[in-house]
């Protein structure tokens, strides 16, 4: 690796890291003309550059455009044309709009962007130590070459994994590809699964045979974690990206569910874990959105009111209700549904965990006439902020040991053993057991709109319960005790991987419309009831909206048919939107910020 190419890498990020942070200090320093000693021999600056990696990568993991894919897994609804949240939340379901004209092509191409930004910045890495055999040193005279080629490796098994769980195909580059002589191409999702599960597995080893590893490229410096709190969270993230690969249940039944168990029980929590870590979380960053939750923050506005008068700006889909009440509808019963008014009842439940969630009458944003059946009585108690995720003493969760008890369940399941995958379940929040964020509160709880950050569920299943029943379980916990800790697409991933998404919903996303367009390729998408069943768009099978009736019995289906009796003749359709209604909540204003 030349020093011209190092100098530009640096210059970049560091230009890149404050423009992004508002010109904020990230302790980032600005080196106008970095030696090549200083630049690729010293750990300290390596460490800097591999922040900007990790910046791009993990605020893509928590993006504000995560509201759309969290629509789309029936986690919030909406009617709001701002940024074209209603085309995310619309029943029957749109197929995506995948031009470069399309006002939200943003909600497709976000990740695109920084995922391979960050790819970018580790194959500079793992070029530098692998090809060209650079050594680096530490401040004290040690070589931990090894060190940050662990990292390097991480991240960009970190950035592949994502991008093959969103998108159908995407660039997969190595530190080989010469921009001046290679061509670019696109890889299928499952090229880029295994080659982010290589390179995970190569970040463990490496830190694995390390004596002097620490953490410590995340991009608020003071942030680290231990050898061992790096290799449980490397094989949380691997168990994650290893199970997000399927589309359909169909492909789940393939996936190497012994490899994805074997991940999980080294990961967060987990039997063969290393660590007492039990949540992967960093710290923001300043207190003006330098670093922060932008997903939390979007989805946790609270509008028309105060907490206790008020309706959510992104609020919380019937689903949520109806996984803890099986007798609560699935298409909100549009005769309860009115401008400036949700009068539907509140779900019933023993499950304690319905307090994560305010109820409410007030419909806030939500447009009666547009689609009343998109109306919900709820909005995110659990993971309200006083309107404001920004403030630096909070923290951005990615990962928690909860997840890892689900998918650890998840894998014991498709392996064959429901007995451990039941007992998994009876010990995880399902059961008797609780999410522990470390120490940390949510503020939620400072604000005390909720007593603490976790409950247990209460719920007991065991190995004789139908493959069915196991469905219901998990997407009742992915919907309810991980909401939002986990940035986005989580439950997106697990729906779409056992057939529970309603028919016509994207299981993907096509390579961005811009793109397209810049290599002069023909432009596609997914999505759609028509095309229902197809590569990409969910066949409705097994939707989550029947699962009730598949479990519960036809008792459950006829409170439901009561509840929804009057809901199709009062469908509304589609009208005009109004390009700037409902804005983005941060221009609104403090005083709307601090209610």
């Amino acid at each position: 690796m030349n020093k011209t190419n190092f100098k530009y890498l640096f210059v970049l990020m560091v230009s890149g890291l404050f423009a992004l942070a508002s010109c904020a200090d990230l302790s980032v320093d600005n080196v106008n003309d970095p030696t090549k000693e200083a630049v690729e021999g010293d750990a300290a600056n390596q460490t800097k550059l591999l922040a900007g990696g990790f910046y791009d990568a993990t605020t893509a993991i928590v993006t504000s455009w995560g509201v759309h894919i969290h629509n789309m897994a029936d986690q919030s609804t909406g009617t709001n044309a701002f940024r074209r949240f209603w085309d995310f939340s619309e029943e029957p379901r749109l197929r995506l709009d995948n031009t470069t004209a399309y006002s939200a092509s943003t909600a497709i191409s976000t990740y695109f962007g920084g995922f391979n930004s960050a790819i970018a910045t580790s194959n500079l890495f793992i070029d530098n130590i692998v090809n060209d055999g650079t050594e680096i040193t530490n401040t004290a005279g040690e070589v931990v070459t090894n060190d940050i080629l662990a990292q390097a490796y991480f991240l960009r098994g970190l950035s592949r994994g994502y991008l093959g769980m969103i998108y159908d195909q995407a660039y997969f580059l190595d530190e080989n590809f010469d921009a001046a002589n290679d061509e670019a191409e696109f890889a299928p999702y499952t090229t880029l699964i295994d080659g982010a599960l290589q390179d995970l597995d190569n970040a463990i080893s490496l830190a694995s045979a390390s004596t002097t590893f620490n953490f410590n490229a995340m991009p608020n410096p003071a942030d680290s974690w231990t050898r061992e709190e790096f290799i449980d969270v490397v094989n949380s993230i691997a168990a994650r990206v290893a199970a997000g690969e399927a589309r359909t249940a169909s492909e789940a039944a393939g996936l190497d569910w012994n490899r994805i168990l074997t991940y999980a029980n080294a990961g967060l929590g987990g039997p063969n874990s290393l660590s007492g870590l039990n949540t992967f979380s960093a710290s923001n960053i300043g207190s003006s959105g330098e670093y922060a939750n932008y997903f939390a923050d979007w989805m946790n506005f609270v509008v028309a009111g105060s907490f206790n008068t008020g309706a959510g700006y992104n609020p919380t889909d019937i689903k949520i209700a109806h996984v803890l009440d099986p007798t609560y509808p699935v298409i909100y019963p549009a005769e309860f549904a009115s401008a400036g008014s949700a009068s539907f009842r509140a779900a019933e439940t023993n499950d304690p965990r319905i307090d994560y969630f305010k109820y409410t009458t007030n419909s806030g944003f939500l447009n009666p006439t547009r689609n009343a059946n998109l109306y919900t009585n709820y909005f995110s108690a659990r993971m309200f902020a006083g309107n404001d995720w920004w403030g630096s003493e909070y923290k951005i969760i990615f990962m928690t040991h909860t997840e890892v008890d689900y998918l650890r369940a998840e894998a014991q399941l498709m392996s064959g053993n429901a007995a451990a995958a039941a007992q998994t379940l009876n010990d995880s929040p399902a059961g008797t057991g609780l999410t522990d964020l470390d120490g940390y509160q949510l503020p939620a709880v400072g604000f005390g709109v909720i007593g603490q950050n976790s409950l247990s569920g209460g719920h007991s299943i065991d190995g004789s319960a139908s493959v069915a029943e196991f469905q219901w379980a998990l997407n009742r916990e992915y919907a309810v005790e991980l909401d939002m800790l986990g940035g986005i697409g989580i439950q997106w991933f697990f729906m779409r991987r056992h057939d529970l998404l309603q028919t016509g919903t994207p299981t993907m996303f096509p390579v961005p419309g811009s793109e397209l367009e810049i290599l002069g390729l023909e432009n596609y998408t997914f999505g759609g009831p028509s095309f229902a069943g197809q590569p990409g768009s969910a066949s409705g099978a097994n939707s989550w909206k029947n699962l009730a009736t598949t479990v519960f019995g036809n008792s459950v289906a006829a409170d439901k048919a009561t509840a929804n009796s009057k809901t199709e003749q009062n469908r509304t359709y589609l009208l005009p939107v109004e390009a700037n209604e409902s804005p983005n909540p941060r221009s609104l204003g403090k005083d709307v910020r601090n209610n």
